[in-house]
This record gives C-alpha cells, sequence and structure tokens, in this order.
C-alpha cells in the first residue's frame, strides 16, 4: 500500500508541476530568440534547415518544431505547448526510467527538486529548445549506462544510445559536448578491458552520422565570430552557475534581483549543494559501489563543463543559460544526493527553502508575461500605423519581434556593422528585410518609422538626408516589460 501511495504521491507532483508550466504558457509575448524560432517555423522545411545554418544552433529542433505546427499549428501558444509537452516529459522521466533503473526514491526527488526549480518554469513557457535538448542528453546518458552495465551486451541500449547521442548533437552544442563526454567516458573503460575495437564502433558511427553537423559546425563558428556576445566574468560564473536553476535565468535577464537579493540567491544556492555535496560524500565513503550512477554523472558533467572552460581561454563559450540542456544530469546528482539526507528536518527545511525560494522568483517571472503593459505595442500600432507604412532600424531586437507579432508590416534591419547575418535573418522572411544600405528605404514613396538605433549618427537624419521626408513626429518611449523591449518611433513623411 505504501508504495502505491508512494508512486501516485510522484504522479500527484509530476501533473502539478506540467499543470504549473500551462499556467504560464498562455501569454503572447516573444523575445528575439522566440520570434527567430518563431520565424524559422513558418519557413518551408528545406529552408527551415537552409536558413537554420547562419544561426548558432543546430537545426534538429526546428526540424521537429517545424512537423510539430504541420499538425497543431503555428501560432506562439501552440509552439510554447511544445516546450511545456517536453518539459512535463523531462519531468516525467523520473517517474519511468529513473525510477526503474535507480530506484523509486531518487526517481521521485529527481520529479521533485525539478519542479521546485524556477529555472523548469521559465523554461518550459519559452519557445525553444531548452526542453527539448535535455530529454534527449537525459536518454542519451541513462542508455549509455544501460548499455555499460549490461557489459555492452545489450544491443537495444547500445542502438537507443546511439540514436541519442546522435539527435541530441543536432540540436545543441552542449548535447554535442555531453555524447563527446561519454563517449570519453566509454574510451576508457573499453581501453581498461582491451576492447578498444569496439569503441572505436561505436565512435565511427557517431561521427559519420555527424558529417553534416561538423559542416554547419564549421560554418557558423566562422559567421558567428564578429558578433558573438558570450563574455565570461571571473568568478562570478561560478556563482551563477550554481544559481541558475534556483534563480531562473541569467543575470542580465533575471527580473527583481538587486546586487543584495542576487547573492543572497548565490549563497542559498551554495548552501543547498553543499549540503547535497556533503551527504553524498558520507554515503559515499560507506557506499561506494552505489553511488557509481552519480559518479560517473559528475564526471560527465566534469569533462563537459572542463572543455568549454577550456575553450574559453581562447574564445568563451561557457554560457550558464547553456546548463539548461544538462538539466536533467545536474537535477539527478542532486535527487541521488539528496535522498542520502536521511534527517527529517533537514530534508523538510531544504524543501521549504526551494518551495519558498521558487514562489520569490516565479512570481515576477509571471507578472511580466502576463502584465497588460506588454500590449502597449499593439495598441501603438493599432492607432498609428497606415496601410503602406515601412519600418526600420539597427536594432534586429525590436524589429524581430515586431515581424512575429506583426507580420503584416513591411520592416527592414539596417545591418549597419555588415555582420554575416543574412542568411540566419531570412527566417523572419517576406515581412522583414536585411539590409546594408537604405537605398530602398530611401525610395519608399510613404511614410517610414524610424526606431531608435544603437549605431553612432542617426536613421532620421540619413533618410532627411538622402530624401525630401522630414520628421512629421517623435513618440515618448514604449516600454514592454516582457524582456524590456524598449521602442522609441519616429514618424518622417
Amino acid at each position: 500500500m505504501k508504495k502505491r501511495l508512494f508512486a501516485l504521491l510522484h504522479i500527484l507532483i509530476w501533473a502539478a508541476g506540467t499543470a504549473f508550466w500551462v499556467h504560464g504558457s498562455f501569454h503572447n509575448q516573444i523575445w528575439f530568440d522566440e520570434a527567430y524560432t518563431v520565424g524559422l517555423v513558418q519557413q518551408k522545411l528545406w529552408n527551415v534547415v537552409f536558413y537554420n545554418i547562419g544561426d548558432v544552433h543546430p537545426p534538429f529542433y526546428y526540424v521537429v518544431l517545424k512537423l510539430y505546427s504541420l499538425v497543431f499549428g503555428n501560432s506562439i501558444h501552440a509552439l510554447r505547448m511544445f516546450s511545456v509537452i517536453f518539459q512535463s516529459v523531462l519531468a516525467g522521466l523520473g517517474f519511468t526510467i529513473i525510477r526503474k533503473d535507480f530506484g523509486e526514491k531518487v526517481g521521485f526527488w529527481y520529479t521533485t527538486l525539478f519542479v521546485l526549480f524556477a529555472s523548469s518554469f521559465k523554461y518550459a513557457n519559452e519557445i525553444r529548445m531548452y526542453s527539448f535538448a535535455p530529454v534527449l542528453v537525459l536518454l542519451m546518458a541513462v542508455y549509455a549506462y544501460r548499455y555499460y552495465k549490461s557489459g555492452m551486451t545489450d544491443k537495444k541500449s547500445r542502438v537507443l544510445f546511439l540514436t541519442f547521442s546522435i539527435l541530441g548533437a543536432y540540436t545543441h552544442y552542449y548535447a554535442l559536448a555531453a555524447a563527446g563526454a561519454v563517449n570519453f567516458l566509454f574510451l576508457l573503460y573499453f581501453r581498461e578491458k582491451n576492447q578498444i575495437e569496439e569503441w572505436k564502433k561505436l565512435a565511427k558511427i557517431q561521427l559519420y552520422a555527424y558529417i553534416p553537423g561538423f559542416i554547419c559546425l564549421i560554418w557558423q563558428s566562422k559567421s558567428v565570430v564578429p558578433s558573438f556576445w558570450i563574455q565570461i566574468i571571473y568568478p562570478d560564473f561560478i556563482y551563477k552557475s550554481l544559481s541558475f536553476f534556483m534563480v531562473g535565468d541569467v543575470p542580465e535577464d533575471a527580473l527583481g534581483l538587486t546586487d543584495i537579493t542576487s547573492k543572497i540567491y548565490d549563497g542559498i544556492a551554495v548552501f543547498f549543494w553543499a549540503v547535497c555535496a556533503l551527504f553524498f560524500y558520507l554515503y559515499y565513503k560507506k557506499n561506494k559501489e552505489k553511488c557509481e550512477p552519480a559518479l560517473l554523472t559528475l564526471k560527465t558533467l566534469g569533462v563537459i563543463i572542463a572543455f568549454y572552460m577550456a575553450v574559453s581561454l581562447i574564445r568563451p563559450l561557457y554560457y550558464v543559460r547553456y546548463l539548461t540542456v544538462l538539466s536533467g544530469l545536474i537535477v539527478f546528482f542532486l535527487a541521488f544526493a539528496f535522498d542520502k539526507i536521511k534527517q527529517f528536518y533537514i530534508k523538510g527545511g531544504l524543501l521549504i527553502l526551494l518551495a519558498t525560494v521558487l514562489v520569490l522568483r516565479v512570481t515576477p517571472i509571471y507578472e511580466n508575461m502576463y502584465t497588460p503593459e506588454n500590449d502597449a505595442i499593439d495598441t501603438f500600432i493599432a492607432e498609428n500605423f497606415q496601410e503602406g507604412d515601412i519600418v526600420v532600424s539597427d536594432n534586429i531586437g525590436l524589429v524581430a519581434v515586431l515581424a512575429e507579432r506583426h507580420p503584416e508590416l513591411n520592416l527592414f534591419f539596417y545591418n549597419h556593422d555588415e555582420w554575416d547575418v543574412e542568411l540566419a535573418y531570412s527566417a523572419f522572411s517576406p515581412q522583414l528585410k536585411t539590409v546594408r544600405d537604405l537605398s530602398e528605404v530611401y525610395a519608399h514613396p510613404g511614410r517610414i518609422w524610424a526606431l531608435k538605433n544603437y549605431f553612432p549618427g542617426s536613421i532620421n537624419d540619413l533618410i532627411e538626408q538622402n530624401t525630401d521626408k522630414k520628421v512629421i513626429k517623435q513618440y515618448d518611449k514604449i516600454v514592454v516589460p516582457y524582456h524590456n523591449l524598449q521602442f522609441e518611433f519616429t514618424l518622417l513623411g
């Protein structure tokens, strides 16, 4: 009876988490990264792959989302539900394969901790690959472990490991690194067993299957260099990596944080990790063999992070947000360690602490999603824009959102710095065109809306200098709280 009640409780937590995430999915706000996904999925299937070559991620997520959209539609809400579905799948793996392979308690704490992290709510409701990719990574790791525990004889686990390894690598480059880390650990094992030829067979299958992926990686590496945005701030990135899942986002996008509250959350995260690590260590001293799954997980994460930190000495590639790709592995280790805390008051206290942090962090995220202030830009466009108007700006973050929220508009992104982005930004076509000069804008006979720009100078001045148009009105700033989008329009005619 207790076992059935425990399983029922597990299902209820899973269902409650899913309902919680669904409740956050009904808004229609997007920011640049989501706009890119929405735009890309509107294209033909071949163009989804072709345009994505100019971006920074592999194409598999976008292909799957495109196929999903053919059945469920490509509205913002329908696409957001795809993320919710896979976030639920990721949490549900605690009740299925983790529970089966590592015990009902570890599976229970995996689902519970996953639901209690603010990052789970945040990325369940973003139209991006950060709930899809970790499912593939976790499944790859589980089937790799099953294959290993079978003495390399379980053919089904071997096939599924290879499948999820390849699919994950085609979804995100941190998933590619995860596949590399698992294969590195396999190499050490096969070498110890004098079975290196078996490892070579595994490696060859994955390498040959990923040849198009390597070509894509090389192309993207060349195209994004001039405009790469990742920065690593020492030693802050260590604390932010530990607190990311509790806080729910990277520091530059986290809502409602001051320097003081940010440090408080960092401290809470370090405390939580330290307690889990302590009880894991105490358990490990007496039960080394039983700790093997958690140790292999730590080794896998260690290889991935060490690789990206080493590469970042040359070019920054370690980015805290990308840890979401590894969230299944990270939460599994925490769940394994958390289960080893036998003192009820410690475990209960930590759960209350996590639940409190969740409420404090999700509240501003939820309010930011649903505030009526987000609709101000839609009202402005409806009241002021006329047929035949065009919009021009060098702020791609703004015009991309307008392109997908208002596909009836005719927009131009002025690529003043001549980034190699034309292929990637074809995802926003036909309503948005990327140009390196403004000749087409100058030739427009009707009214022109100029958005406040970044480059030294003024698009308004360029239009006035090269046409007979004059400034009719400069409008007050419109602030959309969702990702703090700030629109400052000037009308010329």
